[in-house]
């Protein structure tokens, strides 16, 4: 089940979105041309056995591992849930919190992995934490948009509306599912920043959701004039 878009009206130009997008594929795609990419994982990349024995001089490795990536698919699963989730946020906290925001929660991301596996010496890449912790806020701020998706089953595909919090759900109950399993032995992939990362968005947005003197009033407004209302249903229609 792969989102493509949602029902909110997207009248905002997401600078910092396209931003990040044309940052991590320049970042990328240099990558690959280089042939530099262990060199670039080994300096770049997140290693937390190397943080925890020498923190400051690795310290940069928290932001700048979230620009690399393992290869073009890695980096199109981030590209595409970023341009997805990441512009309604975007326009409901502006460009500038959203820039700032952005970079904290990946770092946070792998401070959580950090945590979890503070001798490791596998090198983590990927924008993979922050992107997650916007899924994350996403979903406790429009839990009821209605997420635009494709389900294929080769050779066939097919397009289907469903409610944010059940994509939502269904992708971290995946998440966890994997995690609990180990799966991330087998295809490389750091599930426990991932799942750390959504919980940390939801903390998040809760808190601004409930402790933001004037939150109430922004989601409000935002929600009013973002979601696509629909005509009201004659009294002789049914619904399915």
């Amino acid at each position: 089940m792969f989102p493509y878009g949602d029902n909110l009206i997207h009248g905002f130009r997401s600078p910092v979105v396209w931003a990040l997008l044309a940052l991590m594929i320049a970042v990328t795609a240099a990558d690959e041309l280089s042939g530099l990419h262990r060199t670039l994982v080994a300096e770049l990349g997140f290693t937390p056995a190397l943080f925890s024995t020498r923190p400051w001089r690795h310290v940069h490795t928290l932001v700048t591992a979230s620009l690399l990536h393992g290869d073009m698919f890695h980096l199109a699963g981030n590209c595409l849930f970023l341009w997805v989730f990441g512009r309604s946020l975007e326009r409901l906290f502006g460009w500038w919190r959203f820039a700032l925001v952005f970079p904290f929660l990946g770092v946070m991301g792998f401070v959580v992995h950090w945590l979890l596996s503070p001798a490791s010496r596998v090198p983590v890449i990927g924008a993979s934490g922050a992107v997650s912790a916007l899924l994350g806020a996403y979903l406790v701020l429009f839990p009821y948009a209605r997420m635009r998706t494709i389900i294929v089953y080769l050779p066939f595909w097919k397009r289907i509306a469903v409610p944010a919090w059940a994509f939502l759900g269904y992708w971290a109950g995946l998440q966890v599912a994997s995690l609990a399993l180990g799966m991330g032995e087998d295809d490389g992939t750091a599930y426990a920043v991932h799942v750390g990362a959504l919980a940390l968005g939801m903390m998040i947005a809760a808190i601004w959701k409930t402790s933001y003197p004037a939150a109430e009033e922004e989601l409000e407004a935002f929600v009013d004039t973002s979601f696509a209302a629909a005509p009201p249903p004659a009294r002789t229609s049914r619904l399915c």
